[in-house]
């Protein structure tokens, strides 16, 4: 069971939009133009004005809604938001490249860009919040083999000795963790986050996992 589930009158919204219902698309246009906003006073930097990062932002919203699978079980607005935050962050690096093109005889240096470091942190919100929904153990052994827990990761023979039992029994765990894990109810934010949702991706998780149990 997934941890959000959309309306039924507004997963038939986005349905119509999606078959080219320009009026529900317009009205979904309208009810997310805030989160637009939001994101662009959050994000807002470089060469863009207000005006152009905001038509960014809006495509990317119209993008957002024409992709949205409301039965995925990812809130639209965490799903659009990150397609909005993408999308203002390559506008700002084409016209920083453009500018740096202009001026050819100037010093170039790389400037670090927040968008990576608030990529990575979404990324690790995102694995921390699908390890929390594991059984007690099986989350406290993907911790701390791969050193989730700030600790440094450890063998799985290390692990069997903390635990009193076997590093096969460890392995157990460790590898039904990681078939939950793959599982398409844990992984949506995740695999959106590194641009691993489309259909396919999930199908081949799902062949690879098995029972999850």
């Amino acid at each position: 069971m997934s941890d959000y589930t959309c309306k039924p009158e507004m997963a038939q919204l986005f349905r119509r939009a999606q078959a080219g219902d320009r009026q529900c698309l317009n009205r979904l246009m309208r009810r997310h133009d805030g989160l637009v906003h939001h994101i662009i006073r959050q994000q807002w930097d470089g060469p863009l004005t207000y005006a152009e990062t905001l038509q960014e932002g809006r495509i990317a919203l119209w993008r957002a809604i024409l992709g949205f699978d409301p039965e995925r079980g990812t809130a639209f607005s965490t799903y659009a938001g990150v397609a909005i935050a993408r999308q203002v962050w390559h506008a700002v690096d084409r016209a920083q490249n453009q500018q740096q093109d202009d001026l050819p005889f100037l010093a170039r240096s790389p400037v670090p860009h927040p968008r990576d470091v608030v990529l990575r942190q979404e990324i690790e919100e995102a694995l921390n919040a699908s390890v929390k929904r594991l059984p007690a153990k099986r989350r406290w052994v993907v911790r701390a083999h791969y050193g989730l827990d700030g600790r440094g990761g450890h063998t799985l023979a290390q692990l069997g000795r903390w635990l009193g039992c076997s590093r096969q029994a460890v392995h157990y765990h460790l590898h039904r963790a990681l078939l939950r894990l793959r599982h398409p109810a844990f992984s949506s934010m995740l695999r959106f986050l590194l641009g691993r949702n489309r259909r396919q991706d999930y199908l081949r998780a799902l062949g690879q996992g098995g029972d999850i149990r």
